[in-house]
């Protein structure tokens, strides 16, 4: 399996290696600053790149939905997105796309055109420290960041193409523990492809090592942690060797060698060590998410859980889901009086909901949330949460009100359009009137279409937009028509993108 999670890496150094030509000058003369590049305004080639790498990251996003399992905890995926987003922010005015978290006990991660990183479980569980997923995270956007996506060739982007669907497929095969089948997919095409890219790939990782870090160490995190994580993945090269597990070439054609430690090694020395506040924030994070992972990943046994909780917060917050789980909320309750951090702070909101959500005591869930809702208004993952609570009460214009930044239009936010789906099924439930229930009839379709989209079923989805024109032609609904023939369309458009 490890090999697997190297030849992914592998795959992502080779897509890596095809940068713009035009991109390569800008670098030769000095305007493509690690930190000011972007402020360079595209050409018209750039603002067709721009739309076309954003259908890519969308194309990618569905076929994750559709073949890889994920973890979709709203805490967790906050985490890793905000801390994504401001180490992004430092060098690109253009947000990330998505950041899906991958459950695979593999260390990998990998970034596509348009801004999409992903990053599996087993790096998470991997890293010892904040600063060391923040490193992997640096790394992808710095490649992100210095275009090196960018393309010019047309055969480079039929190059690409067969990059991508092979990276795709190889991790699917990899976390449904494909093993030796996952490397055999791999070592046809995908390897005499990269072979081709590799010429390139040294200096791009090179570049992508120091901006990444500039980057890290811009965020507030210590430089340092990226060496070491290096040394991480080079020692799981030096295993798989020993074993002679399969290395593909392109893995060898750009290794974490000593060289290259070295060098990040040296180089982390010139940047500022991170405040004593700041690592200890950072310490108490990394903490709840190692635990919340670990547990969520099944990689973790109630008798761990009860033994690190003895001096680990994280660890009574994810014993405390574990109990909750098991139809054991008073055991959970009990230890919930041994947490001693603010009952504020959003994961012990949501680890203390999640205990009264499974035992059906929606009102008082409701009411913790509420209460630190108001206090982080902006975090995507109380409002979720606070959208199911008011959904187990029966209020589904509540819920509604909550998710609807989440669900305009060409929103992927799957979880946020199952909330919507539900609470628009409840408000159909209780109208009134026919026409009332039509049209909320009308919006759970819709909502339905766009669940179905993201998990590439294409024709389920246009189906169900089919079923809701339906009802709004019997209505004459000309506004909801033409919402839901300009979505038609647009699934259309992406049922036929290939990349």
């Amino acid at each position: 399996m490890h090999a697997v999670s190297l030849a992914c890496l592998g795959i992502i150094a080779s897509v890596h290696a095809h940068a713009d030509d035009a991109h390569a000058a800008q670098a030769n003369d000095g305007t493509s600053s690690a930190f000011y590049h972007f402020s360079q305004a595209p050409s018209a080639t750039g603002f067709y790149e721009t739309h076309r790498n954003t259908q890519i990251a969308a194309w990618s996003l569905r076929q994750i939905h559709q073949s890889l399992p994920l973890i979709d905890d709203p805490w967790v995926v906050q985490v890793i997105s905000q801390m994504a987003a401001q180490m992004n922010a430092s060098v690109r005015t253009t947000p990330l796309y998505a950041l899906p978290v991958i459950l695979d006990h593999n260390i990998n991660a990998f970034a596509v055109p348009g801004g999409l990183i992903g990053i599996h479980t087993g790096t998470i569980l991997s890293a010892e420290g904040m600063d060391e997923v923040a490193s992997v995270l640096a790394h992808e956007i710095a490649h992100i960041s210095q275009r090196h996506y960018e393309h010019r060739m047309e055969n480079n982007k039929r190059l690409r193409a067969l990059q991508l669907g092979g990276l795709l497929a190889t991790i699917a095969a990899s976390a449904a523990g494909g093993g030796d089948a996952a490397v055999a997919m791999m070592a046809g095409a995908q390897t005499a492809s990269a072979e081709s890219a590799a010429s390139h790939s040294r200096e791009h990782e090179r570049e992508a090592d120091r901006v990444g870090m500039q980057i890290l160490a811009q965020s507030g995190y210590d430089a340092h942690a990226m060496p070491r994580f290096f040394g991480k993945l080079q020692r799981q090269i030096n295993i798989n060797q020993a074993k002679n597990a399969f290395m593909p070439s392109f893995m060898q054609s750009h290794p974490f060698t000593a060289e290259r430690m070295s060098e990040a090694a040296a180089r982390a020395r010139s940047h500022p060590r991170p405040t004593q506040a700041a690592l200890q924030s950072q310490a108490t994070l990394f903490d709840q998410l190692y635990w919340r992972v670990k547990y969520l990943s099944k990689q973790t046994s109630e008798t761990e859980l009860v033994a690190n909780a003895k001096h680990s917060e994280g660890a009574r917050l994810a014993l405390m889901m574990h109990l909750a789980d098991r139809g054991r909320d008073t055991e959970a309750m009990r230890v919930m009086t041994q947490i001693q951090s603010d009952r504020h702070d959003p994961a012990v909101c949501l680890t203390a909901a999640h205990i009264h959500t499974k035992a059906k005591r929606y009102q008082e869930a409701q009411r913790i949330l509420s209460s630190c809702q108001a206090i982080y208004p902006e975090r995507r993952d109380l409002r979720l949460a606070l959208a199911q609570a008011y959904g187990h009460l029966q209020e589904p214009t509540r819920a509604l009100a909550l998710i609807t930044e989440h669900t305009k239009d060409g929103s992927h936010d799957l979880m946020a359009w199952q909330i919507a789906y539900q609470a628009y099924e409840q408000m159909a439930q209780q109208a009134d009137d026919q026409r009332a229930k039509d049209i909320a009839t009308i919006y759970a379709l819709r909502s339905r279409s766009q669940i179905e989209l993201w998990r590439g079923q294409y024709t389920g989805a246009l189906q169900s937009l089919a079923q809701a024109e339906q009802l709004a032609k019997s209505h004459e609904a000309t506004s909801l028509i033409a919402m839901l023939q300009k979505d038609q369309t647009s699934i259309q458009s992406a049922q036929s993108f290939k990349p």
